[in-house]
């Protein structure tokens, strides 16, 4: 006996009927996206990572930017002394602010890539550059922190000058120019010595394909320096390895820059790249900084110096290896905010050239790339010539300080810590003469002179501006080691 179905009943089976039907037709008609497995077993072979979801730039963050130029600013005021600052002080301090770079010469406010290239300057009774069969070169090692610490070290320091390479440098019997340094460094590159500032100055003006042949009858390139570094092992490289890590960053960049594709040893470079800014991001404190032996784990930083050494080295080379879609990361921006926090608080303190002159190049890298500034490129030079400009600025002499450096000969090597002297000992009116300040403060502890100063090791003198424009401050920096000890 066949049971009745009642009519409601029968009209609510034939929508249920059409509704499934309908979801059938979909299915089959492929408008349903099918959602990715999160996992699966390994014979279904590889699956297609997530797709990347596009990073909008945040606007710029303003206050940021104004604490870096505060912060720029200040730190530019630390002049140091022509003659007697070394040239490895010196050049640090190009590094940093590039061709607007100043130190004082006698008295006066120069710029120093206008010094260094045109009055072929000594120190320590020895050229800054001169002429090789190869070329020319900037000096090499003698003494710690005197010249170079590392194979062209000096030219790779000047790279943010954007430097062209018919610009030249007084040396004894003539000239030499940029392109003479280039083949200099092509011709003697020595894989038993440390290779990164090599790679660091030749990316910036040898072409990637570019190939030759050294004294040696070796045949190098750019991608065979890349290969080098990239087995390069960080920990036991110069500053951390910040520097190995700042050369493959700038290389990769320039690489891409002129057209080039991650292939082969640039993509060993790349990822070296990634590795390590992921383990800088999981080393990093709360307060933005970095653990004071880099990568080889922490430490207590006590000086100034130090808070900021591990800090400037880190920040500087991942300024050059971050994308633009990472610069405006929360844990890049508190980096960039624990350097200029640090150098605006202790403008007063003693600082090592060093980590003063790596910490601000971060900043400064960090100021062009949120404002959009094009990366160096020796094709394309500013429109007024380097060597056109003798001198930018001047200030009044300042007659306090005598300015001759006595030869002692037992010069051997510059202490790694300067001993700041009390700080009134320093403060002096730029008005006023020397035979007056004599007579008004006779009983007074002399200063120390710069000269003594220098025989003593303590070799960076900054000038800092006071606040009442009238008076000038003098502060000790000095130079740091290439790689902190791990106790």
């Amino acid at each position: 006996m066949t049971e009745k179905i009642s009519l409601p009943m029968t009209c609510k089976l034939l929508k249920i009927n059409l509704l499934l039907g309908i979801i059938s037709l979909f299915t089959f008609c492929g408008i349903t996206e099918a959602k990715e497995p999160i996992s699966a077993p390994a014979e279904q072979g590889a699956i297609h990572s997530p797709r990347l979801i596009t990073k909008s730039r945040r606007s710029k963050n303003f206050d940021l930017l104004k604490l870096v130029k505060e912060a720029v600013e200040i730190s530019e005021r630390r002049y140091l002394v022509a003659n007697e600052h070394s040239p490895w002080q010196i050049y640090h301090g190009v590094n940093a602010f590039r061709r607007d770079f100043k130190i004082e010469k006698d008295g006066e406010i120069v710029r120093a890539i206008d010094w260094i290239s045109k009055t072929n300057p000594q120190f320590r009774e020895l050229p800054w550059f001169e002429k090789t069969v190869h070329g020319g070169r900037a000096h090499k090692y003698t003494v710690p922190y005197h010249f170079e610490g590392h194979p062209n070290q000096s030219l790779a320091l000047m790279v943010m000058s954007n430097l062209p390479t018919d610009f030249e440098f007084k040396v004894d019997h003539g000239t030499i120019t940029i392109a003479d340094i280039i083949h200099n460094a092509k011709m003697n590159i020595d894989p038993r010595e440390e290779l990164t500032w090599t790679l660091w100055f030749l990316t910036h003006y040898v072409d990637t394909e570019e190939t030759w042949t050294t004294r040696l009858g070796e045949t190098w390139s750019i991608e065979k320096l890349v290969g080098d570094q990239v087995k390069t092992k960080v920990t036991k490289s110069a500053c951390g390895g910040s520097h190995n890590l700042y050369s493959l960053a700038v290389s990769r960049n320039n690489h891409l820059r002129d057209g080039g594709q991650l292939r082969g040893v640039w993509v060993q470079a790349d990822q070296k790249l990634k590795r390590y800014m992921m383990a800088a991001r999981s080393l990093q404190r709360r307060d933005g900084s970095f653990p004071t032996h880099y990568f080889r784990g922490y430490g207590s930083p006590k000086s100034f110096s130090e808070q900021i050494s591990s800090s400037g080295h880190m920040m500087e080379w991942l300024m050059v290896a971050a994308s633009d879609r990472q610069m405006d990361d929360e844990w890049i921006e508190r980096g960039i905010y624990y350097l200029a926090k640090k150098l605006i608080d202790n403008r007063d303190q003693s600082a090592e050239c060093g980590p003063l002159y790596h910490a601000v190049s971060a900043l400064n890298i960090y100021r062009d790339r949120i404002n959009g500034v094009a990366w160096p490129d020796p094709n394309i030079q500013p429109t007024a010539s380097v060597q056109q400009e003798e001198v930018v600025e001047k200030e009044p002499k300042i007659e306090a300080i005598p300015r001759s450096l006595p030869q002692t000969g037992n010069e051997k090597k510059i202490p790694r810590l300067a001993v700041r002297p009390p700080a009134d000992q320093f403060q002096f009116p730029v008005t006023k003469k020397m035979d007056e300040k004599k007579n008004s403060k006779k009983n007074e502890t002399k200063p120390e002179s710069v000269a003594e100063q220098s025989t003593q090791g303590k070799l960076a003198i900054g000038i800092e501006q006071s606040t009442t424009e009238a008076e000038k401050k003098v502060e000790i920096l000095a130079a740091p080691e290439d790689d902190t000890p791990l106790k």
